[in-house]
């Protein structure tokens, strides 16, 4: 048995959002530590229901698609998440603001690129992404609120990180 059981996602072998307090705790006292920035971008797939008509099989496929292509625009030290059934965080450890910026912008031109037929999903699946940035005077809490929100609007709270006050 895989030492990664219970933290990876079955579907797209992503870590599983339950994995994210252990990994963020860790990589929170990390930036701080050595004052390295933190991080998070958020990619949602628009419109799932409008897939899930489709059949389970449209569904996997795009989640499998997503997260393969994800994989390989993250570096070895970033974080991968499958976050909800529609939605993946990357925790991108290092990654000031500029370098945030252009994470999102590249991803975003990706996605863009697919939705006209030019990817391996179904024509007019609609991908948002959005990031920030942690900065020492900042709960980690409100980074993640603002890149979830951008990629999916109608996110108005988020927990917040394990040792971060509420």
């Amino acid at each position: 048995m895989s030492a990664d059981t219970g933290i990876r996602d079955s579907v797209t072998g992503l870590y599983v959002r339950e994995y994210f307090d252990d990994v963020i705790a860790r990589e929170l006292e990390r930036s701080r530590r050595h004052e390295i920035p933190l991080s998070v971008v958020s990619v949602v797939i628009r419109d799932v229901d409008a897939l899930e008509a489709a059949g389970e099989e449209v569904v996997v496929s795009v989640l499998v698609e997503v997260a393969r292509e994800l994989g390989r625009n993250v570096r070895e030290t970033d974080h991968l998440f499958r976050w909800e059934n529609d939605e993946f965080l990357l925790l991108l450890f290092g990654a000031d603001g500029d370098a945030c910026e252009q994470k999102v912008q590249h991803l975003d031109q990706l996605f863009r690129s697919w939705r006209g037929g030019g990817g391996p999903v179904p024509a007019g699946v609609r991908i948002r992404v959005g990031g920030a940035t942690h900065e020492s005077d900042i709960v980690f809490a409100s980074v993640l609120q603002a890149a979830r929100a951008m990629a999916r609007p109608e996110v108005t709270e988020v927990p917040p990180a394990p040792g971060e006050p509420s």
